[in-house]
């Protein structure tokens, strides 16, 4: 959240990114262990996702709201990666890309408000959203 916004859009535009498509290209590799312990890991990250979805219910500053949506998201690329189908593996490979784009716009934007008008906070602009 006290990163400047250049480093928040590297940090959810590609690094974040890296890991998802780290555990893609790992995919025959570790294939007997997800085999065995992929439903676990489709559980784990489903449930990291409700929780991050609930953090963002109870957020008042943007930059921090868009962080955490980042996180949900990463789980379901996780999940859609531990199915070991090609719609799977596909579909998070397209939502990887897709949010790299929308989420490194997302903190461009929230930078653009703060520099005109002093704050993220969604109290106080919630008649400009």
């Amino acid at each position: 959240v006290e990163a400047p916004v250049s480093g928040s859009m590297i940090l959810a535009g590609l690094m974040l990114k890296l890991g998802g498509y780290g555990l893609i290209r790992s995919l025959p590799f570790i294939y007997e262990f997800l085999s065995i312990y992929g439903y676990f890991l489709m559980s784990l990250s489903l449930i990291g996702c409700l929780f991050s979805s609930l953090f963002c219910l109870i957020q008042s500053d943007l930059k921090m709201l868009i962080a955490y949506s980042s996180v949900c998201h990463m789980g379901l690329v996780i999940c859609g990666t531990c199915t070991f189908m090609n719609f799977g593996i596909l579909g998070s490979l397209m939502m990887m890309i897709s949010h790299g784009f929308v989420s490194s716009g997302l903190f461009y934007l929230v930078g653009l408000i703060y520099d005109r008008l002093g704050t993220r906070s969604i109290f106080i602009l919630k008649g400009l959203l």
